[in-house]
């Protein structure tokens, strides 16, 4: 699994890197409006931070924190692309355990973790928000009880 999910990083990385580099014409991402944020939207569409502990905000294995490191480094840049009038929403989730208001408060504060990395390193805190979503958005096809489900992810949205 360790092995599966560094794989599926790299492979992340190499294909962000891949498409920067592209001849192609893209959107110009800095130019505002929906098709803006629509390419930035596809840029984060599969990044996401997952190896929380069951029932809160924290990280204890290198692998994780690496992981976490890794997409804050690869998100920050697209924050900086942000148009005026949106913001990057940092989503955190969790697993469909325990009640409404446990669930709220900890997929708010892995949010929070994951927005405050980015502002540490640096990233604009006014292309920012982030919100906890409980279980409102699992994974497709994913139990509801999987750990998969603790995870954070990213949104381009209008303030």
């Amino acid at each position: 699994m360790k092995k599966a999910l560094i794989f599926g990083i790299s492979s992340l990385m190499m294909i962000f890197l891949l498409s920067s580099c592209e001849t192609t014409q893209t959107p110009n991402v800095s130019s505002g409006g929906d098709l803006a944020v629509s390419g930035i939207n596809s840029q984060v569409k599969g990044f996401s931070i997952d190896g929380f502990h069951g029932g809160g905000a924290k990280m204890d294995d290198n692998e994780n924190l690496e992981n976490m490191k890794n997409i804050v480094s690869i998100v920050k840049p697209i924050i900086a692309k942000v148009p005026d009038g949106y913001a990057m929403q940092i989503k955190g989730h969790c697993a469909d355990y325990d009640s409404a208001a446990k669930k709220k408060s900890v997929s708010t504060a892995r949010a929070k973790k994951v927005y405050d990395e980015l502002k540490n390193a640096g990233a604009d805190e006014s292309k920012m928000s982030y919100k906890g979503v409980s279980f409102d958005e699992p994974l497709a096809g994913v139990d509801g009880k999987d750990p998969r489900q603790r995870r954070v992810s990213f949104e381009a949205v209008k303030k």
